[in-house]
């Protein structure tokens, strides 16, 4: 343990004291004894167990973060670059295979004095060769558009209002929880009548991360930049994209302690080493980060729950589509009911939940065409396009006398013109029978089910 982390320590604190996972002094040059430490009070002693990192390099070698020995300021351009890979490479080593580290950098200028012109300097992408030379994989780049910037520009350089969010993983096997980041508030207008074309809990954040920083005391302040570059909500996201509650998120360069704070209060072990006691002390002396209060489940949105709904009356629809294509007729395929089984309420890509279908054949069907529609059920269900609706489907073939049994306690809703948005009647179940046989035969086979739903084309929920 070099010098600093140790006087660091509070007295008494050991790798088995829950105090542990917090900012501790040191190089981030130097990570060895921290490491092994935390590799103890995780459970893992001598053996990778970080799950991610999440930091942000100094600014090259153009910003003094006021201590002595700093990676950066005082460096040349080379060292600074050497600096940053061997710590990649110690990141690297203690990392799950599971894991994944977030470097978030900016681009800067080479500012010549031979009258040449400045420079642009791609510094994410010469860290980013500098991290894949010691085995990460670069994944995604992110853009994080950050709204105040500094305000102004400069001739042949627009005003900068993002950075670069690099994404590594260690191997393929890499933690990625999209579907706690998916949002159904911007979905569009085709949801309501193709609803198994979207996930019911929302789109798939893009790599655009419209994210405020926070509100500074100097647009120029870039120490301060430092001590606390993240703002909450770009934390949040990248810590449960990548880690599950319990797991160790660790900061290289951890300045005043903002990744630490933010996995600590979603849940996980939050591990930062820092240079300038400045920030420990910042870190230390503020507020204790805690874990936000867990929620029993993510709460079901109006919208998610109207997608399972169209999703689950849109199925019995398409059943019917293709029969019908199979070569049989409406004379002969009445109607087709629905009920809902169970519905899964997690977010997930498959699974929705469970139906059953019943086919209701024509009185006049014979046995030889009901043995073709069973066989001919069995064959569809298990193909595109009705095997990616991401249901469980219990199908069976009914007679009009069974079909009135069906539902003869509960109202049902009968959609009747190929439109499962939106009910055409509701009716007695006790009446379904009468109702099938008086309807004759129809242009559309109908639906019948207990779930009713009125959804207008041009509404959003």
């Amino acid at each position: 343990m070099t010098d600093a982390v140790a006087a660091s320590q509070p007295a008494g604190l050991d790798a088995s004291d829950p105090a542990f996972w917090t900012v501790h002094q040191g190089d981030a040059r130097d990570l060895g004894a921290l490491m092994e430490r935390a590799a103890r009070a995780a459970g893992r002693e001598g053996q990778p167990f970080l799950q991610t990192t999440i930091t942000s390099p100094p600014y090259a070698t153009l910003v003094d973060y006021g201590s002595e020995n700093q990676i950066g300021f005082g460096q040349s351009y080379e060292d600074y670059l050497e600096s940053c890979k061997s710590i990649f490479r110690s990141v690297h080593q203690w990392t799950l295979n599971t894991g994944s580290m977030w470097v978030v950098a900016d681009s800067l200028f080479d500012r010549r004095k031979n009258g040449s012109p400045s420079r642009l300097v791609p510094l994410p992408f010469e860290l980013a060769a500098q991290a894949e030379s010691v085995g990460w994989t670069l994944r995604e780049v992110v853009i994080w558009r950050k709204d105040r910037t500094r305000p102004w520009s400069h001739r042949g350089k627009l005003r900068n209002g993002f950075e670069y969010v690099l994404f590594f993983v260690k191997s393929n096997s890499f933690t990625f929880n999209v579907d706690r980041l998916r949002d159904t508030g911007n979905l569009k207008s085709w949801w309501v009548k193709y609803p198994e074309r979207h996930n019911p809990w929302g789109m798939s954040p893009d790599n655009v991360w419209e994210i405020p920083i926070p509100v500074q005391g100097s647009w120029d302040n870039a120490a301060f930049r430092h001590a606390c570059p993240f703002p909450p909500e770009l934390v949040r996201r990248m810590v449960v994209l990548s880690s599950d509650e319990g797991d160790v998120v660790f900061d290289p360069f951890a300045g005043s302690g903002a990744v630490v704070a933010g996995a600590i209060q979603e849940g996980r072990r939050g591990l930062g080493i820092e240079l300038n006691p400045e920030y420990v002390s910042l870190f230390r002396g503020g507020a204790p980060a805690v874990p936000r209060e867990k929620l029993e489940s993510k709460p079901v949105s109006v919208m998610t729950q109207r997608l399972l709904e169209l999703r689950m009356l849109k199925y019995p629809k398409e059943l019917a589509k293709q029969l019908l294509r199979g070569g049989f007729t409406t004379s002969q395929v009445c109607a087709v009911l629905m009920e809902v089984e169970s519905v899964n309420y997690k977010p997930a890509r498959t699974g929705y939940g469970t139906i059953d279908c019943s086919v209701v054949v024509a009185d006049e069907l014979s046995e030889i065409e009901s043995a073709r529609l069973s066989k001919l059920l069995l064959d569809v269900v298990g193909k595109a396009p009705l095997s990616k609706y991401g249901l469980e489907v219990q199908c069976n073939v009914v007679s009009i006398v069974e079909a009135g049994t069906k539902f003869e306690d509960t109202e049902v809703s009968i959609y009747t013109r190929g439109r499962t948005w939106q009910a055409d009647r509701t009716l007695a179940g006790a009446n379904l029978e009468d109702w099938i046989r008086d309807v004759g035969t129809p242009t559309v086979v109908p639906i019948v089910s207990p779930l009713h739903v009125q959804q207008s084309l041009e509404e959003s929920l």
